[in-house]
């Protein structure tokens, strides 16, 4: 599994190097917007599995539950 994930993010890494994506500014670099994905997916994926979690509030973002359905929406000031 782990030899799966690493050859996965260098095989990312280098499609986004040959479309030039180091070129965009971004207060995030390549790895970090990858990383941040990841670990969002990841958070889905554990809510579907936990039906008793309803809400997490995190970075701006509220993923909750509607029904069999995980709806994320950005947190209103």
């Amino acid at each position: 599994m782990i030899v799966v994930i690493v050859l996965n993010s260098i095989t990312f890494y280098f499609y986004l190097k040959m479309k030039n994506m180091e070129s965009v500014e971004s207060k995030y670099s390549i790895f970090d917007a990858y990383m941040k994905t990841r670990f969002y997916d990841k958070l889905i994926i554990f809510m579907s599995n936990h039906s008793n979690i309803q809400e997490i509030k995190l970075n701006g973002l509220i993923f909750k539950r509607e029904g069999n359905n995980i709806i994320v929406e950005e947190e209103t000031k």
